[in-house]
């Protein structure tokens, strides 16, 4: 395979409104273990790219925090690395803070790697994919540019304002266009890209002449008519978290193994940070059915179809449901709680009941008292 760079694209992501107050939703906490771009920098480490790069837009802290040396996902540091890319000169302007002025900023990457093909792909839209044959057949028939896709059933209320992908009979993209949520089946692009290095130095050069606000999905959109753009069809799982109640609905729908194994494959593994904290504790009351409990966990109540993260205790008398909750919080007795996404280290001490629901979660910021 030819080698590749795989980068990481943070500027174009949704966010899941409170949740993203503080952090990126790169880093944010996803089924009580992982972090949301553990999912695709795995996907690049599993595709033998070793060569990795993280655009930032912003909440850099929280990036760093997640990432560190980035020795999780390169399996191989003499040959690669994850580099984190961040675009200072134009953080605090929104118009300009954009992959294309990032890219500018950060040339030096791109020029000391000695991949040939680069590969875009953001931290929002989940699914497991193998990008080898794509690289392969993309060289081979000399696409310069390939966009990922996928054709999904429930266009009304997934993936609205992402890009609907005309594709013509050939597999040539012929046009982008926002999603309206006015008709269900839909091909949508994953904002995934394969790109010839040399080609992407060209789209940097034509959407800084077109305008300086120009992003790389604006770029791709405005070229889509005029120039050969092939498609990839992905099939499988995939989900684009783009609000707090996607957010919940999606990580609770895998606790449903049918649906858990569209995600995750003995075969294909799933690198995150490590941390060194205990298996989860169940005491004398604990009542746990369907959920995910991660360790250090301390249970003495009801949990009920919940994801529960580090270092949280529930107490005795407490009832969990429908929830996710992030880790060092601790809930006390007698509380109930359904519908409920809970941010770190809040305490739920003086609330007789939290109720919320799937598609209108309550939601408790980080460090709280309530």
């Amino acid at each position: 395979m030819n080698k590749a760079i795989g980068i990481l694209n943070l500027h174009d992501s949704n966010n899941l409104g409170l949740l993203n107050t503080t952090r990126s939703v790169a880093s944010t906490s996803f089924l009580g273990r992982y972090a949301f771009m553990d999912f695709m920098l795995s996907n690049f480490s599993d595709s033998g790219i070793d060569e990795m790069a993280v655009l930032i837009k912003e909440h850099t802290r929280s990036i760093i925090q997640h990432v560190a040396r980035g020795g999780e996902w390169t399996k191989n540091s003499k040959l690669g690395g994850l580099t984190l890319l961040y675009d200072e000169p134009n953080a605090s302007n929104t118009g300009y803070s954009t992959d294309i002025n990032n890219f500018k900023e950060n040339t030096w990457f791109l020029k000391q790697n000695k991949g040939d093909v680069v590969v875009l792909a953001p931290a929002d839209i989940i699914y497991r994919i193998d990008f080898r044959p794509l690289i392969e057949d993309h060289v081979k028939n000399n696409h310069r540019i390939s966009v990922i896709v996928q054709k999904i059933n429930n266009g009304r209320e997934a993936f609205i304002q992402e890009d609907i992908a005309h594709v013509d009979t050939n597999g040539f993209l012929r046009d982008l266009y926002p999603n309206r949520g006015e008709e269900d089946k839909i091909t949508v692009s994953l904002r995934t890209y394969i790109i010839d290095k040399e080609v992407l130095y060209g789209l940097l050069r034509y959407a800084t002449k077109t305008s300086s606000f120009f992003s790389l999905r604006d770029t791709i959109r405005k070229l889509a008519k005029d120039m050969p753009i092939y498609t990839y069809e992905h099939e499988g799982y995939v989900r684009c978290f783009d609000s707090l109640s996607h957010y919940l609905e999606y990580s609770l729908e895998l606790l449903d193994r049918n649906v858990f194994n569209q995600l995750f494959d003995n075969d294909w593994s799933l690198y995150t940070k490590t941390y060194d904290t205990p298996p989860a504790k169940y005491l004398e009351h604990a009542e746990v059915k369907n959920s995910f409990i991660a360790n250090g966990s301390i249970i003495n109540g009801k949990v009920e179809h919940s994801i529960i993260g580090r270092d949280v205790v529930i107490d005795e008398g407490v009832e969990v449901k429908n929830s996710v909750i992030f880790s060092g919080t601790h809930i006390s007795h007698g509380c109930k709680i359904d519908g409920l996404v809970c941010d770190k280290d809040a305490e739920i001490v003086n609330s007789a009941e939290i109720i919320g629901s799937i598609k209108d979660p309550q939601f408790i910021k980080r460090g709280d008292i309530v």
